[in-house]
């Protein structure tokens, strides 16, 4: 009888095999974070529609019935205009999902913070509404306008080229919330007292304090609030807490733009944004030598 005899595969053929098996997974592997890269900033774009949508609509109920609140809290017959933060807290509340990182509020201050939206003052009552494209390079800013608009107009949204020096991920490095805050260094420095989302305690301007202030360690330190509720900066758990913003000048000189709730610290990349001027910067840098960031 005779024997049938079975090939095998040979070394070659089978290296070969695992080389195109290699190709195509890494082909997948890139289609794959280009669809999820694409999907992400879908969601961007969905939730600035959204926000923008939310604005008009809330501004809209003024002009029907001037005795109505927007934006949870602002009076439509107020005299003054809804600050950024008030719409911040407002937009923050909706459930919208930052689709880079689901822990981290949609509404910052950074636009380069990936998946953020920011809102900013553009003049009295009109606000611009923005995003940043990565993938395509541009950022895309919707005006709105409201009753106290100095120049009011119809919602209009424009592209332009935008690149970020370095974007703020909410996914890369260690994320701080105002309960794992670290100051940027040991000081001394500038501090306010922030909430959770970064709005400073009204009536309160900065203060000059020593290392002692931000690293917790005035656990009964209290000032109040302004309906006479004592705050506790320095407690853990509390939900108000010191932040540095500007630190001492070579000298040992401490000086601060912080002044009657003008500015808003973002506790997920360590930046504080001067809301009058819009500029916002790295928490911990002097005056004289700190530098605006995107």
């Amino acid at each position: 009888m005779q024997k049938k005899i079975v090939k095998g595969f040979t070394l070659i053929e089978l290296l070969v095999v695992m080389a195109i098996i290699s190709i195509l997974s890494g082909a997948g592997v890139v289609a794959y974070n280009s669809y999820t890269s694409s999907a992400k900033e879908t969601a961007t774009k969905a939730n600035h529609t959204k926000i923008v949508n939310n604005m008009e609509s809330e501004f809209a109920k003024c002009k029907l019935d001037k005795s109505s609140k927007i934006f949870n809290s602002h009076k439509c017959d107020s005299s003054n205009r809804p600050s950024t933060g008030t719409i911040n807290n407002y937009v923050n509340s909706l459930g919208l999902k930052n689709p880079y990182d689901k822990s981290q509020p949609v509404a910052q201050s950074n636009v380069c913070t990936s998946g953020s939206i920011a809102i900013s003052e553009k003049e009295t009552g009109s606000y611009n509404v923005a995003y940043a494209s990565v993938k395509k390079k541009k950022k895309h800013t919707s005006l709105v306008s409201s009753g106290w608009s100095e120049n009011y107009s119809k919602t209009k949204t424009t592209s332009v080229a935008f690149t970020c020096a370095s974007t703020a991920s909410a996914s890369s490095g260690p994320k701080q919330t105002i309960y794992t805050y670290k100051p940027p260094h040991s000081g001394p420095g500038a501090g306010i007292i922030v909430d959770e989302n970064g709005n400073m305690l009204a009536g309160q301007g900065a203060h000059a304090c020593g290392p002692d202030c931000f690293n917790g360690k005035m656990p009964n330190w209290y000032t109040t609030d302004s309906n006479g509720n004592r705050i506790y900066p320095g407690r853990a758990g509390s939900k108000w807490r010191w932040v540095m913003t500007e630190g001492a000048s070579a000298s040992g000189n401490i000086a601060s733009s912080c002044n009657g709730g003008n500015c808003k610290y973002n506790f997920s990349n360590g930046t504080y944004k001067v809301l009058n001027s819009g500029v916002t910067y790295k928490a911990g840098e002097s005056i004289a030598n700190r530098k605006a960031v995107p």
